[in-house]
């Protein structure tokens, strides 16, 4: 019964397009109109090439996107 209700939490979390690690890519393919998929392979690539600066800029951009849309 528990287990069933972790999952159920798990995936209602990682379906909020405001969540850190997976709404970044919604928020930038959303803004520019790219494809929400291709955005999330690039920043797989960038994060695998090289994986301190990409997750940098990652988390700047989760900063930066919502504050963006506000002032737009």
């Amino acid at each position: 019964m528990s287990y069933l209700s972790s999952t159920d939490k798990y995936m209602g979390h990682m379906k909020r397009p405001t969540s850190l690690i997976c709404g970044v890519a919604a928020m930038m393919a959303n803004k520019f109109n790219w494809s929400c998929l291709w955005t999330r392979v690039v920043w797989a690539g960038v994060i695998l090439l090289n994986p301190g600066m990409g997750l940098l800029l990652y988390f700047v951009l989760a900063l930066v996107l919502p504050k963006w849309d506000a002032n737009s």
